[in-house]
């Protein structure tokens, strides 16, 4: 397959189909928090979100239903034992792989002990979020 870049845009020769976007589950109680992360990765090619979540509860129906390659999950949704317990059954039960967020890194261990793939904090590098979601997706963890 050859590939051509145009305005920052990988695009496809030869009738070649482009590969398929990373579908992108976010989990955050914060509604502000939710809509700069989707309105960041819209932005970003090769990235689609597939939902957002407010809830444990939302976020655990989204990823039965809409199949994410990898969710972003705030370790505090509203406290931490629902934002550690979504983590262990989205990458328990339905095996999606999770980057956790907090404002909080003191939280960092216990949600890498509860099966996120990476924790990074609210106030980090976009960059490195992405890296983490591409990373997420492609390993599985």
């Amino acid at each position: 397959m050859s590939l051509t870049s145009v305005g920052g845009l990988s695009m496809v020769r030869d009738g070649q189909v482009p590969p398929s976007p990373i579908r992108v589950l976010i989990a955050d109680d914060d509604a502000r928090v939710r809509n700069a992360l989707r309105t960041f990765l819209a932005a970003h090619h090769g990235f689609e979100v597939v939902g957002e979540a407010g809830s444990t509860a939302r976020a655990l129906e989204l990823a039965r239903s809409a199949n994410p390659c990898v969710a972003v999950v705030d370790v505090l949704m509203p406290n931490v034992q629902d934002g550690l317990e979504l983590l262990r059954e989205l990458t328990g039960e339905l095996s999606v792989p999770v980057v956790a967020i907090s404002l909080r890194s003191t939280l960092g261990p216990s949600a890498l002990a509860a099966g996120a793939c990476e924790f990074l904090t609210k106030d980090g590098s976009s960059e490195r979020l992405l890296r983490a979601l591409r990373n997420a997706c492609k390993s599985g963890c």
